[in-house]
């Protein structure tokens, strides 16, 4: 995330109104994301069209060819920033983008930005897109700037009447700071993360970022060809990678040309409307029991604090009453029920879910969670047995949705024993539905170490690892990949290895 977006982490949840009326939802599905919005106008597929526009630019621009996969991006467009600021109980917000065990979302608001030097709700999303595409289909220990540099070269983008889009666009907000400030020092760039940054700094640092990454994707020099061997060298593994070995000058041969590059006019760039392939965008209502609860559906998903959890399930509770025969609202209440630990009625309205609709996988995933926990508590073997059945029925209804999957992995594991190679695949699916998600790149990494795969379960953690931004997950990545490494060095000497607790701890919770 950017400097300024430390602000986008939602901290609670709104209840005050909660099951107040809603305007009708209608949602847009294209290749990539899903997009809700309260109220259906041209907006909606205008906005649904831009996400993949920027889609289709990133893949072209960073080469992109592989098959799509993955879970899509849930964005959904509140009617005013109030509403956003209201359900992340934030006042400094404009939107925010997270993962779920489920999928990666945001939400902001439908308005633009009032003032050119703002950062709105659209180049949010657009910075965090990137980094989401990153972690998506090139993960590795990139250094910080790069990593800060490509979303915020990305995150101005300009859509056109003709059907084009402008990008390499100067980000306005970054222009004080660069401005008046000057760049950041080149040397203290490359050898820091964003952790510490007071806002004048950061400003500069991610201003500088931007300047940089914009140099290297704009010019072909021999600077920006000792860029990518240097980035090449970094997230290949290759030891004591020193920076100033790469440039003309060192660093301060490239700190002089990148301030030569910075009096000079920028350059930004068009992809024309042909040279873009984006697919179908179909617009539909959204179902009236899902509508009425996406704001509690996004409550629920963003891991509410627990005090917080009874409201909830009220407004859950009194929106299902209304739809008595939604399957949906039904498994999104047991669903709540489960993270406030009324195992008993999760139980319950997950049974009534699925009784509605027996191809509710949410319901079976809910059900598969009490089962798993009562048969670990009672070892009861019909429990055991319901448990795989829940989960089994959870993947069959929906083979997409990364959740039974996880389960089946962790099911095994529960059961104890060796691990069987279909356990493994689940997880793998799991994790390549959604690498974003940094729960599902730590169990991954540590089923991986579990196999004596020590080095490759390392490199798996890089990206979390090497993240900009300080972190408990950053601090147990780089904690967990130092075994990991220490491990793999003995594997590679032919020693033998062991699974001592501190060469191969537990992934966090």
């Amino acid at each position: 995330m950017r400097f300024w977006t430390k602000a986008l982490i939602a901290t609670g949840v709104a209840l005050a109104n909660m099951g107040t009326a809603q305007a009708a939802w209608y949602q847009a599905q294209t290749r990539h994301f899903t997009v809700y919005s309260e109220g259906n106008d041209e907006r909606l597929r205008d906005f649904a069209e831009r996400l993949e526009k920027f889609d289709f630019l990133l893949r072209r621009l960073t080469g992109v060819t592989s098959p799509d996969q993955g879970s899509p991006v849930k964005v959904y467009l509140l009617s005013s920033e109030g509403k956003v600021k209201e359900l992340a109980r934030n006042p400094n917000i404009a939107g925010f983008y997270t993962t779920s065990e489920r999928s990666a979302y945001a939400f902001l608001s439908r308005g633009g930005k009032t003032h050119k030097f703002d950062v709105g709700a659209e180049e949010i999303l657009f910075h965090e897109y990137a980094h989401h595409f990153m972690l998506h289909h090139f993960p590795a220990a990139y250094p910080a700037w790069y990593v800060e540099g490509f979303a915020e070269f990305f995150s101005v983008v300009k859509f056109q009447k003709d059907g084009s889009i402008q990008f390499a666009h100067i980000p306005m907000a970054r222009v004080p700071g660069l401005v008046l400030g000057q760049p950041y020092p080149l040397k203290q760039l490359f050898a820091r993360t964003t952790d510490g940054l007071n806002l004048r700094d950061g400003d500069r640092y991610y201003g500088t970022a931007w300047l940089l990454t914009h140099y290297y994707f704009q010019n072909k020099t021999a600077y920006t060809a000792a860029m990518s061997r240097y980035l090449n060298d970094l997230t290949g593994g290759v030891k004591d990678v020193q920076a100033d070995s790469y440039f003309d000058g060192g660093l301060d041969g490239l700190e002089t040309e990148l301030k030569a590059y910075m009096k000079r006019r920028m350059t930004m760039s068009v992809m024309k409307p042909q040279e873009m392939a984006i697919g179908t965008i179909a617009v539909e209502p959204v179902d009236p029991a899902q509508g009425a609860l996406i704001e509690d559906e996004l409550h629920v998903t963003h891991r509410p604090k627990p005090e917080d959890m009874p409201g909830l399930i009220q407004s859950i509770r009194a929106t299902q009453a209304k739809y008595p025969d939604s399957a949906y609202a039904l498994a999104l209440l047991a669903e709540a029920e489960w993270t406030a630990e009324q195992k008993d009625a999760a139980l319950a309205d997950a049974d009534r879910a699925i009784a509605i609709d027996p191809n509710s996988a949410r319901a079976y995933a809910v059900r598969a969670r009490v089962l798993l926990e009562r048969a670990h508590d009672n070892d009861r073997e019909e429990d055991w047995k319901a448990a795989l059945t829940s989960i089994v029925r959870a993947n069959r209804a929906d083979t997409e949705d990364p959740v039974p999957l996880a389960l089946f992995y962790r099911y095994h594991a529960m059961r104890g024993g060796k691990m069987p190679d279909i356990g493994y695949d689940g997880l793998y699916k799991a994790f390549s539905l959604l690498p974003q998600s940094p729960n599902y790149r730590f169990q991954i990494a540590h089923a991986m170490a579990g196999r004596g795969e020590y080095a490759a379960a390392s490199t798996l953690l890089d990206p979390i690892a090497f993240s900009p931004h300080d972190s408990g997950m950053r601090q147990a990545a780089l904690r967990i990949k130092a075994g990991l490494d220490k491990q793999a060095a003995r594997k590679a000497a032919g020693q033998v290895t062991d699974d001592a607790e501190d060469d191969n701890p537990e992934p966090p919770s």
